[in-house]
């Protein structure tokens, strides 16, 4: 061998950079970089799982700090998305091997369920928010169903002469304006989606449209114009909570503009006073009180006052009473507990025949010239409590509970047809004095007085003559079913002629009579449909037919109220034992598969 192939040898042999030896250190090298990238992919994984988890939950549950959760999200995203790059291979073998197949499958699945529900959700909320959606569409579940419109309130946009749009002056740049905001927009909106296009509204902040408030004569805030866009009639309605946008509107507050823009005439309505009736300037808080029914009938939009039959007389006995603007559309005796006075009875009778309507509100053993007057009509009210085994508030059966499931509320009346139930905390029976077949008729052949009943007790019910001892004696006590409020129509009393318009039409009186007068009081007013039926025979004596319905009940405030501990376990029982029973479920089914 050479000298110079030796050399080359002991060269090849003896250097680190031979063949075998630069080989060792490439595989070595690239162990190490397959081994850390290995560890960086379960980093990245944990990493940006970690930090997506944490952001979802700093969202739900800090909403104050939901634009760094946001923040964090995204970044937890963007660490799993190049987790995913780097592992493209691993990553397309789990899609496309056979588990990845099921998989994907499974994935599939689920999605197209959830662009299922997506598309039909999208179909009900489009539907929903149509002009006049079906009912079905929207079922409310709450007990004073306050996220619907009320009956009236239907009614009333359905008989609205013109368009109306609402004004709202909303100060926007207030803490909490937004959310406090989207409440009254909920509201009006629902308006609009009953009204078929007959109301809109907008928002104006009146520190930037200063102008457009001015014009309005609106100077505080929060407050609604409601405008007939055809009669140009405005009426401003301020929140009952001046300063404050929590619940600043209520239904019945819309309801009330709407009534006075599309109502040219406000009718008077008077309760009468000087025989011991209830009083209805006491408070609210007063059990006895009737502030609660004036209430209600303003909400109406009818004006209401205070009036002594004396003070009725000029009106009645005047030139042209039927034009006075003082005129009362509707007399009201709230439970007289004395005798009409002298000339009074006069006064009352004279404006029943010029077509006055009262309603009148009387107690077992009623005032005899209460009596008579309402003789005259046909009717006569009882001097004993009615008891009703059957269908009373526990435990007084005299405190009775008329049902429309017991067929106790007329369903053909326009007052009780839409009421369920109505309390009478002790009641009069109120007969009829002549038959049917004995009313006098007209000279068309229609009865001069027409009446209907609007509740009765049940066939386990009579008049107890002994309230001391309640029990039915026969002979003694009139058995049931009894009469106990019943209206009357008619265009003549008895033993008199029917008094004719200019126009040739006969003048008709309405009356209503109900023995009692304590499901009206403020004691009583707001128990089921107590409120109801008071506002209803006021709008049916009023001949206001179009405001007889189910007003919207006042919003109830519920509140649970729990200790520290009890708070503490329902927090953390509803934040960490479901995701504990899940996730002990699956690892059981995993252990086992294994």
């Amino acid at each position: 061998m050479s000298t110079s192939n030796q050399a080359n040898l002991s060269r090849a042999e003896g250097s680190p950079e031979g063949p075998e030896g630069g080989s060792r250190r490439r595989q070595s090298f690239k162990t190490v970089v397959m081994a850390n990238v290995t560890s960086i992919r379960q980093f990245l994984l944990v990493a940006g799982s970690g930090t997506l988890l944490f952001g979802a939950l700093l969202w739900v549950f800090v909403r104050d700090l939901a634009g760094a959760a946001e923040i964090m999200m995204a970044i937890g995203a963007g660490i799993l998305l190049i987790d995913a790059i780097i592992s493209w291979r691993r990553l397309g073998r789990a899609i496309f091997g056979r588990r990845g197949r099921y998989g994907v499958n499974t994935l599939i699945i689920v999605a197209s369920f959830v662009a299922l529900a997506v598309v039909v959700n999208f179909f009900l909320w489009w539907l929903s928010n149509r002009p006049n959606p079906p009912g079905w569409v929207r079922i409310d579940t709450t007990a004073t169903k306050q996220f619907l419109l009320s009956e009236q309130a239907q009614a009333v946009l359905e008989n609205m002469d013109e368009p109306v749009r609402a004004t709202v002056f909303w100060v926007t740049a207030k803490p909490d304006a937004a959310a406090a905001w989207q409440e009254t927009s909920d509201l009006l909106s629902e308006f609009k989606r009953r009204s078929q296009g007959k109301f809109d509204f907008r928002l104006v902040d009146p520190e930037f449209q200063p102008n457009v408030a001015a014009s309005y004569g609106v100077t505080v805030h929060p407050a609604i114009a409601i405008e007939g866009m055809d009669s140009k009639r405005v009426q401003v309605v301020v929140s009952s909570q001046p300063g404050s946008l929590s619940k600043a509107f209520g239904e019945q507050e819309i309801t009330t503009g709407l009534l006075v823009v599309n109502r040219i005439k406000q009718k008077q309505v008077y309760f009468v006073a000087g025989h011991g009736e209830r009083d209805i300037t006491i408070a609210a808080d007063s059990r006895d009180g009737f502030s609660r029914a004036v209430d209600s009938l303003l909400r109406d939009n009818y004006a209401v006052a205070s009036v002594t039959l004396q003070e009725m007389g000029p009106i009645v006995f005047g030139e042209d009473p039927a034009n006075d603007p003082f005129f009362p559309a509707v007399l009201v005796f709230a439970g007289p507990q004395s005798d009409l006075l002298e000339g009074e009875a006069a006064i009352l009778a004279q404006y029943l025949i010029m077509g006055g309507s009262a309603i009148f509100l009387l107690e077992p053993g009623a005032p005899p010239s209460f009596k008579e007057l309402l003789g005259v009509y046909g009717l006569t009210v009882g001097n004993h409590e009615v008891v009703d085994t059957a269908s009373f508030v526990a435990p007084n059966p005299l405190f009775l509970q008329v049902k429309k499931s017991n067929q106790q509320l007329s369903p053909v009346s326009q007052i009780t047809a839409p009421l369920d139930v109505v309390y009478l905390p002790g009641v009069a029976l109120i007969g009829r004095t002549v038959d049917e077949s004995t009313v006098p008729l007209t000279s068309d052949g229609r009865p001069t007085i027409v009446h209907e009943v609007l509740m009765t007790t049940t066939l386990n019910s009579w008049e107890e003559s002994d309230p001391e001892k309640i029990d039915f004696t026969p002979g003694a006590d009139r058995q049931g079913p009894l009469t106990i409020a019943v209206t009357a129509r008619a265009v003549a009393p008895l033993g008199l002629e029917p008094v004719k318009k200019a126009d040739g039409s006969l003048v008709t009186t309405n009356l209503v009579v109900v023995g009692d007068a304590d499901f009206a009081s403020n004691s009583f007013f707001s128990s089921a449909k107590n409120g109801d039926m008071f506002a209803n025979s006021v709008n049916w004596a009023a001949q206001d037919f179009e405001l007889i319905s189910i007003r919207p009940k006042t919003r109830v405030f519920r509140e649970l109220v729990l200790t520290t501990r009890e708070r503490d376990y329902v927090r953390w029982t509803g934040w960490l034992l479901m995701p504990v029973l899940v996730g002990s479920a699956g690892v059981f089914v995993w252990w086992r598969r294994r």
